[in-house]
């Protein structure tokens, strides 16, 4: 049996950890808000990338960075690649609060990979 991984905050990573390597080397936090509600957290620890739906938890959770959305069908449709994460920035559907160039490098990894698209899109 393999050794299971942990995070750094001694938590064991959840078994839908997704490595993206041009995340590599990135370790932080970015909570998604819709109309002050919490969907959770967006999780990258060294690379490996995990969703947080601990909504209870979400809102005292230090994050990085906060991602806010109007509509979370854009969210899922962004992360889903159907929706180019810049457009959604210019158009307003999508704020960043905390460090826009951190977020905007997590969002890109992610809507390239999609490693949540079929996990959101089936969610309602």
């Amino acid at each position: 049996m393999e050794p299971q991984e942990t995070a750094q905050n001694g938590k064991p990573l959840e078994r839908d950890t997704v490595k993206i390597p041009s995340l590599a080397g990135v370790s932080a936090r970015m909570r998604v808000d819709v109309e002050g509600d919490s969907l959770g957290t967006i999780v990258v620890e060294r690379g490996r990338v995990w969703l947080d739906r601990a909504r209870e938890e979400a809102d005292v959770v230090e994050a990085d960075v906060v991602a806010v959305v109007h509509d979370e069908a854009d969210f899922r449709r962004m992360l889903g690649g159907d929706l180019n994460p810049v457009v959604a920035v210019i158009q307003g559907r999508i704020v960043f609060r905390g460090n826009p160039a951190l977020a905007t490098r997590i969002i890109l990894a992610l809507n390239a990979v999609k490693p949540f698209g079929l996990r959101l899109a089936s969610r309602t």
